[in-house]
């Protein structure tokens, strides 16, 4: 299989160009119907990523009775080997570039599910040439490459959709429903948790780690695309403990935490809206400099203060984030737990306990307990009551048949571009506030200042 050097410019490169193609263009929402297949026709599929999470997706996709698999991708060639053996109709390729530039218009539709830091170069390449896209979350690796996707997919009005693909299970769906019925009122705080971290081993943490010799099925430039040089290392990025590292990853907030944002975020139908402030807390990890450099907190309390809105009855309200904080051996302090009280809720409901990653959102009347997963979300009134026959919601296709649905006939995702930009700059601000402890970020300004670097 060729070796290929990829066709990679560094970030700022990359932000210039994709702002140049887009430049002032709107952000709200926009019709997400372009480049519709005739009914006869299949949608010409193609796939950047093949393995772990990018072979669920590819599957998931794949699936769909009307869609072909025309092309697949992969820095690693064992994943694209594998892929091959399943779709060997599908041609296939090392450098995504190169793959654009010969499928030309052999393709309606592509889904990109890499690394975080190489999303954005792929997704701006698709949205150029008018390609429908399906992006693994979060979309970007930072602000200025969320604005600058939100643009180019306002012009290019393609169907687009992250993958936030808990979004059509039963749980998220009914959880969303009931905030925006207003069933507990007016909405005054939410809580968002989960005690998992990016990488559960301490000894991954070292640094500077030992360089090793590339394996010979990955392409190591391309694979570090538009981020810094380093020499490769064994057991350390690829595959999968990228996260934890902030040259590639989004901590685990940019993870998990946008998949339990994403009902808070419909439910209340917060739009364009952005928290005006955000400030976080993080574990001391006993790191050093050199440490804190490389790698995002192993704990972080984050609180955002967003601005009234209709299902605020227009009164500020904060959303709290907990993370990290399971099997933690020392110092785990109060501070990077969920409220106490919360549990007490929880027990009144047949969850019995708070789950180990969810969500509690508090009104005026009442709660909603919601998982992860797919399970009941609960209402507890204020006087104790659990509310039983919570509103049911029609069956929903999976979220990547939504997509090709959506690309064949037209219509708008669950999570569109236009939306989940900014769902996911409401992670990144809270990134950047676990990079600068105890001070108090106005959001606004952080926004303006990614726009200047782009």
């Amino acid at each position: 299989m060729k070796e290929t050097t990829g066709n990679i410019m560094d970030r700022r490169s990359f932000l210039r160009a994709a702002g140049a193609a887009a430049a002032l263009l709107p952000t709200r929402g926009f019709p997400a119907i372009l480049k519709l297949r005739k009914p006869c026709e299949m949608l010409s599929h193609a796939a950047i990523g093949c393995g772990n999470q990018a072979r669920y997706d590819l599957g998931e996709i794949a699936s769909h009775p009307e869609v072909n698999i025309t092309a697949l991708c992969d820095v690693d060639s064992a994943y694209l080997e594998e892929a091959h053996r399943r779709f060997p109709d599908a041609r296939i390729y090392r450098d995504a570039f190169e793959m654009f530039a010969a499928e030309g218009d052999k393709i309606d539709s592509v889904n990109v599910s890499t690394p975080d830091h190489t999303h954005a170069q792929y997704i701006v390449e698709a949205l150029k040439r008018g390609l429908n896209v399906y992006g693994q979350k979060p979309l970007c690796h930072d602000l200025a490459e969320s604005r600058a996707v939100a643009r180019l997919a306002a012009e290019k009005k393609v169907v687009t959709q992250m993958g936030t693909q808990i979004a059509a299970w039963q749980c998220d769906r009914r959880t969303a429903d009931v905030i925006s019925r207003g069933w507990i009122g007016e909405i005054s705080h939410v809580w968002l948790f989960s005690t998992r971290r990016p990488e559960p081993n301490p000894s991954r943490y070292r640094w500077p780690r030992e360089s090793a010799p590339v394996p010979e099925t990955l392409d190591w430039k391309l694979w570090l695309g538009p981020a810094k040089w380093r020499q490769y290392a064994a057991g350390s990025y690829h595959p999968g403990v990228w996260r934890m590292w902030r040259d590639f990853g989004t901590s685990w907030l940019g993870d998990l935490g946008l998949h339990l944002m994403s009902p808070v975020w419909l439910g209340m139908q917060l739009g364009d809206t952005l928290p005006e402030s955000v400030t976080a807390e993080i574990s001391d990890d006993d790191w050093t400099p050199e440490q804190r450099e490389q790698f995002w907190p192993t704990m972080s309390h984050v609180t955002w203060t967003f601005p009234g809105i209709k299902a605020s009855g227009m009164k500020p309200f904060e959303v709290e984030w907990c993370d990290g904080f399971g099997n933690v051996a020392f110092r785990l302090e109060p501070k990077f737990l969920p409220p106490a009280r919360l549990r007490d809720i929880a027990a009144l409901t047949p969850m019995g306990d708070l789950p180990a990653q969810g969500r509690v959102i508090e009104g005026s009347e009442g709660w909603i307990l919601s998982t992860h997963y797919d399970k009941e979300p609960y209402c507890v009134l204020k006087n104790g009551t659990v509310v039983k026959d919570l509103p049911g919601v029609k069956t929903a296709p999976t979220h990547y048949h939504q997509y090709a649905d959506c690309c064949l006939r037209g219509g708008r995702t669950t999570s569109p571009f236009s939306m989940a930009c900014r769902l996911t700059e409401w992670g990144f601000l809270g990134n950047l506030a676990q990079l600068r402890p105890g001070e108090r970020l106005d959001c606004a300004e952080e926004i303006k200042k990614s726009e200047g670097a782009a």
